[in-house]
């Protein structure tokens, strides 16, 4: 699966500024509407890019000075959107949530006594979107580039394929281990399944019309139901 992936060194003309950064932009410091982007973007239907995250961030408060409120952004996000998050520092159930299909922000601590960051020298959000075969996340980080994982102290521990970050959870864990919430699991919001719409879903399987069970909250499949409802409805008219 290709994730939808942006990067805030691509955003230096964004202005993201704060009340002591007037001249702040995306790149400079706005790793936390990248990352909220990259959620939205992979998340939802909708497609929303940095500039855009930019500005809304800022009208919803979530802009402060030292980055991005990622509490206030968060619920922000699942009014606007399908969304549903909560806050935890419990990996075991950071796995689970990427095993059912949710993606998460990482909040990175960066370097401390003893430790140097592997994501960052300092405060960093990076996305945490899945697993890989090998049992590794996959972290999509707004401010990779080229050579960042091969500095002292980071060496060997990540590897890039492509946009996607790969680490054992035990590195992310210790990158995170200062902060607190260490995620925000983001998933999408599903909705309450009619009875009615099941019903059409059942009886398509039982006839052959369909030969698999597709998931009822998809929009191809919300269409295929409309179409047949509205095909009896005419039927029950006479044709008409």
């Amino acid at each position: 699966m290709a994730f939808k992936y942006y990067n805030q060194n691509n955003y230096s003309n964004v202005p993201y500024p704060s009340s002591a950064l007037p001249n702040a932009t995306v790149k400079s410091g706005g790793c936390g509407v990248v990352c909220a982007s990259m959620i939205v973007s992979n998340l939802t239907d909708h497609v929303v890019d940095p500039r855009a995250m930019a500005s809304y961030a800022q009208r919803t408060g979530a802009r402060v000075v030292g980055g991005t409120d990622m509490n206030r952004l968060a619920k922000a996000l699942c009014v606007d959107y399908p969304l549903n998050f909560r806050a935890t520092n419990d990996e075991n159930a950071l796995l689970a949530h990427l095993q059912s299909g949710g993606m998460a922000v990482a909040n990175v601590g960066g370097n401390r006594s003893g430790y140097t960051g592997v994501f960052s020298d300092g405060g960093h959000y990076i996305v945490v979107a899945g697993r890989a075969s090998d049992g590794r996340v996959i972290v999509l980080d707004p401010g990779l580039y080229p050579g960042k994982f091969n500095k002292w102290g980071r060496k060997g521990k990540v590897a890039v394929r492509g946009n996607e970050c790969l680490c054992d959870m035990s590195v992310l864990a210790k990158d995170t281990s200062n902060r607190s919430p260490a995620y925000w699991l983001f998933e999408r919001e599903v909705e309450e399944v009619p009875e009615w719409m099941k019903k059409i879903i059942d009886d398509a399987l039982a006839v052959g019309l369909i030969t698999e069970r597709h998931n009822p909250n998809e929009p191809a499949t919300k269409w295929f139901v409309l179409a047949i409802a509205l095909n009896t409805i005419k039927l029950l008219r006479g044709g008409k």
